[in-house]
Order: structure tokens, then C-alpha cells, then sequence
């Protein structure tokens, strides 16, 4: 059997927890929060696709938060990918003999401690050893306080999974070792800063403070859908309940933005925490509104259109707020 030490704690989302997990293992003293603010996690999208498990579909999380924590500590990232299971298998079982706990990508519907009856490839997992008798990996899982068993079998099959967003081919990741950062101050100033550029670009329709205009002009059309209580319900979970730590994210963004004001004054001067929580507030607000919707006979959104406007606001006045931070700090770039 082998198993590297464990350094698990419970979390609030599986990608920031499962980081924080591994950050711990290779001796960074970085919480969830911070690990979620470098990662430059906020996100802002409104999808319309026919893959969907909705006629529309809200996420408030970045995609890129593996990749945008380990670079901005001076660690390439790349998820290591395969072409077939078994491929994958063997590189994870080398990387554990050799000390390295992964991060996997995996789909929720085979791990068997879920139960889950939807398929959802975008789960990210750490992994810390193996039996090779009992054929079974052990693994932490965000919230989960103790280390779960999944069998070989199902690892397989959850790590190759999904479509569109998320086809997994066996991603892992699992660093030899990770640094401390050389001048954390800067790198959170600009972590900051590019998490709020991101959302205030409206090259896309369906990303950042664009996307919540385009919700806005659409939210109507939601009382025609069939799916209408669904499309409502899925929001609501997808902003309050499904491992967002509440406000979608911007809870624990918060305090990171705390946390981070300690080393860079500016970010007070600026408001931001205070901004931020005001945000996280109003989208609880309305993920509230799109769940007493949803509980309805007959569509009628009325509520959810002036507590979207309130997060619209909300949103419009930290990002700008942030992006002056490159203006006022030293150590921006």
C-alpha cells in the first residue's frame, strides 16, 4: 500500500480545496481563499447550448484556476493527458510511488461515494495513494472530512468523461514539488487585477459583466422555456448551493480580498473588500429570488429582474474599483 501524507481539509469548492490540499503538502501556508484569489477564480457566464442540462445555464467561476494558481507561483501547469486508461492509470500509480499526490479531473457519476445519477466531468479530486491487493485509490473531496476509497475501475472510468467544456482524457497534475512565491504582494495585486479585466472584457457575449447584460435583455424569454422551474432551480443551486461557498464564489473571494489587504493597503483604500461583499450579498439575493421562482405554477421572474439589476450594479462597481488597483499600487505591473 501506498499513501502520502495526507494534508486534507474540508472545503467549500472542489477545485480552490483540492489546490490548498496540495499547496499544503509541499509546505505553502495558503487557506482556500487565497488559494481561490490567486487562482483568479471569479467567473461570470450565461451559456446557451443543447448539452446543457438547461435551456440556460449560469456558471460564476473561472476555468482556469489550476492554471492561473500554479503560474502565477512560477509553477508550469499543464494537465498531463492520454490516450487511452490504462496509460493514465500507470502514470498516476508512478507519480504516488514517487511521493507525488495528483490533482485528477473527474467525472462525479463513478465515484461511487456520490451516488450520483448526472454526470458532471469537470470534478477535481486529490489523490493520495493506492492499495494494489484491493485494487482502490484513496482520495479527498472538498467538503468530505475523511479520505474515500474509489475502485481502479471507477477512477478509470470518472477520468475519462464528459463533452464540450470538459472532455477529460485522464487529467492529472502532481508537481514534484511547489515553491514559495518570491514576492506574494505582487503576484496578488495582479491576480486581482486580471480576474477584473477578465470579467470586464466584452469581446464575448457570454462571459463577464456582458454575459449579465445579456441575461438581463433575455430574462423574459425564460417564462416561455419548458424547462423554465428547472432553468430557475439549476441557477439558484449554481449560485448559492453547488460548492460556491455561497454568493456564487464571492464569499470567499471576500476574504481573500481581506486577507490580501493586509500586505497591499491599497486594496482597502479602494474599498474592495467591502465592494466585494456587497456583490456576494446581492447575488445571494438573487439566486433566493430564482429559487422562490422556481417554486411557482406560472413563470414570473419579476423579482429576479431587480435583484439581477442589484448584482449588475454590484458587479460593475468592484470590477472597476479593482482595475484602478493597477493605477495606486507599486507593485503592480
Amino acid at each position: 500500500m501506498i499513501m502520502c501524507p495526507n494534508t486534507h481539509r474540508p472545503g467549500r469548492h472542489c477545485a480552490s480545496s483540492a489546490i490548498r490540499d496540495l499547496a499544503e503538502y509541499h509546505g505553502l501556508g495558503f487557506d482556500e481563499p487565497m488559494c481561490f484569489g490567486i487562482g483568479a477564480g471569479l467567473g461570470l457566464w450565461y451559456l446557451e447550448n443543447n448539452n446543457l442540462p438547461a435551456s440556460r445555464m449560469i456558471h460564476v467561476r473561472s476555468i482556469d484556476i489550476e492554471a492561473q494558481f500554479f503560474q502565477r507561483i512560477g509553477v508550469p501547469f499543464a494537465w498531463e493527458q492520454f490516450d487511452d486508461h490504462q496509460a493514465s492509470e500507470d502514470r498516476l500509480l508512478e507519480h504516488l510511488d514517487q511521493g507525488r499526490p495528483a490533482l485528477i479531473q473527474t467525472d462525479i457519476f463513478y465515484l461511487p461515494y456520490y451516488q450520483s445519477k448526472t454526470h458532471f466531468p469537470g470534478h477535481l479530486i486529490t489523490v493520495w495513494g493506492y492499495d494494489a491487493a484491493r485494487r482502490v485509490f484513496f482520495v479527498t473531496d472538498t467538503e468530505r472530512e475523511r479520505v474515500q476509497e474509489v475502485p481502479f475501475d471507477n477512477l478509470k472510468k470518472a477520468r475519462f468523461s464528459g463533452g464540450g467544456i470538459f472532455e477529460l482524457k485522464g487529467n492529472l497534475f502532481a508537481p514534484a514539488s511547489l515553491p514559495a512565491p518570491v514576492d506574494l504582494p505582487h503576484i496578488l495585486v495582479n491576480a486581482v487585477i486580471h480576474n477584473s479585466r477578465v470579467l470586464c472584457d466584452r469581446c464575448m457575449g457570454s462571459q463577464g459583466l456582458a454575459a449579465l447584460d445579456r441575461w438581463r435583455q433575455e430574462l423574459d424569454l425564460w417564462k416561455t422555456f419548458d424547462d423554465w422551474q428547472w432553468t430557475a432551480r439549476l441557477a439558484y443551486q449554481v449560485i448559492e448551493k453547488r460548492g460556491t461557498g455561497g454568493g456564487g464564489f464571492r464569499l470567499m473571494y471576500a476574504e481573500f480580498l481581506k486577507t490580501a489587504a493586509v500586505m497591499i493597503p491599497e486594496i482597502s483604500s479602494l474599498g474592495l473588500p467591502e465592494k466585494m461583499s456587497a456583490a456576494a450579498e446581492a447575488w445571494q439575493e438573487l439566486a433566493f429570488s430564482l429559487k422562490a421562482a422556481s417554486e411557482q405554477p406560472k413563470p414570473d421572474f419579476t423579482e429576479t429582474r431587480i435583484r439581477l439589476d442589484r448584482v449588475i450594479q454590484a458587479e460593475t462597481d468592484y470590477h472597476h474599483a479593482a482595475i484602478r488597483l493597477e493605477g495606486t499600487s507599486e507593485t503592480s505591473v
